[in-house]
């Protein structure tokens, strides 16, 4: 089993992917006059939290494998996640069992 762990560009741009979701939903219902917007809202900070928590789950879980399949030479990786292609570079230390995500793309 490797150890997992994100650069701070990977881990900011998964921040940065939910939180854009986050506000996309909190603006399309925000002043909408449904009489339970603040409800809907809250659904959907709940559910961009759930999501960034579950891709960084199946990310740790795909390269805490000792055989990462379907990556190529150069430690690049494609996972489905969802609807969504996860494209990742990762760097390895084979002496300490850790693996790196160096970069990240959310498709």
């Amino acid at each position: 089993m490797y150890k997992v762990f994100f650069a701070k560009d990977s881990s900011k741009y998964i921040l940065n992917y939910f939180e854009k979701y986050r506000i996309y939903y909190e603006n399309l219902f925000q002043d909408s006059w449904i009489w339970s917007e603040n409800q809907i809202i809250k659904l959907y900070i709940d559910d961009a939290l759930n999501r960034h928590n579950e891709l960084k789950d199946l990310i740790v879980k795909t390269l805490k494998e000792e055989k990462v399949f379907w990556r190529t030479n150069e430690n690049s990786l494609v996972i489905t996640w969802r609807t969504k292609s996860i494209f990742l570079d990762f760097d390895e230390n084979l002496d300490l069992k850790q693996r790196y995500v160096i970069n990240i793309s959310i498709r």
